[in-house]
């Protein structure tokens, strides 16, 4: 499988995305096929919804991936699985 895209947060391939250290505490990494995916948004980051959150749940129902970069950040992608708590990621680019 060819990598499309990557970053220090996440990996694209043709037909999956990688979101790197994903799952508490180990820091597994979280396979999302693209047929899953429901939609997908952009939000500007504040306090209320990730900025300050390092790893996990926020305010919003969105989980973050770890990045000890993300409050300097200002937006995120916010992947809609069609479930009540979906992942978040803030990539470097």
């Amino acid at each position: 499988m060819s990598i499309k895209y990557e970053d220090t947060q996440i990996i694209i391939f043709e037909n999956k995305l990688e979101i790197k250290r994903y799952y508490f505490p180990l820091g597994s990494s979280k396979d999302i096929k693209f047929s899953e995916i429901k939609d997908i948004k952009e939000i500007d980051l504040n306090l209320g919804n990730g900025k300050g959150r390092l790893w996990g749940m926020s305010l919003a129902p969105y989980w973050y991936n770890w990045d000890n970069n993300r409050f300097w950040r200002k937006k995120a992608i916010v992947i809609n699985l069609g479930k009540n708590i979906n992942p978040a990621i803030t990539p470097d680019n």
